[in-house]
């Protein structure tokens, strides 16, 4: 077996096989989420603007049984093609096409990637950078 068909079999396939167990799972975000999530963003400046995006949202349990559910912006940078992953996502203007996060605001362009085209060894070890790795995320790191 070739190294490349190696790699390639340890490359999640969907959000499910980057980490599905009761600590941590990751979704797309649903209908209910991201309307939760619409409120006007002011076009301030703009930290990156951003393709083939998407709001994944990370589904925490904590030590007391509770849930904590945090979106994530995923997408390519426009102007470079570099995968991004932000931190927490606290609106969504979709009529302005701008997402606002605890640290900044991205410009969203063209439609919303699907599953299957997201960069899961990106989204992998972004998540290991975070300190999430431990909850089963395959061994991608940058």
């Amino acid at each position: 077996m070739s190294i490349e068909s190696q790699i390639e079999k340890l490359v999640p396939k969907s959000l499910s096989e980057v980490t599905n167990n009761d600590e941590l799972r990751l979704a797309l975000a649903t209908a209910d989420e991201m309307q939760n999530l619409e409120a006007a963003v002011p076009e301030s400046a703009i930290s990156q603007t951003l393709t083939n995006w998407q709001i994944v949202v990370l589904h925490v349990t904590k030590n007391d049984g509770s849930f904590v559910n945090s979106p994530r912006l995923v997408g390519a940078v426009n102007e470079t093609g570099e995968s991004w992953m932000t931190s927490h996502v606290v609106a969504i203007d979709t009529g302005a096409g701008l997402v606002q996060t605890r640290n900044s605001v991205y410009r969203v362009v063209s439609p919303k990637a699907s599953e299957v085209n997201l960069d899961y060894p990106y989204i992998c070890a972004t998540l290991h950078s975070w300190g999430l790795g431990k909850f089963g995320v395959p061994p991608f790191f940058f």
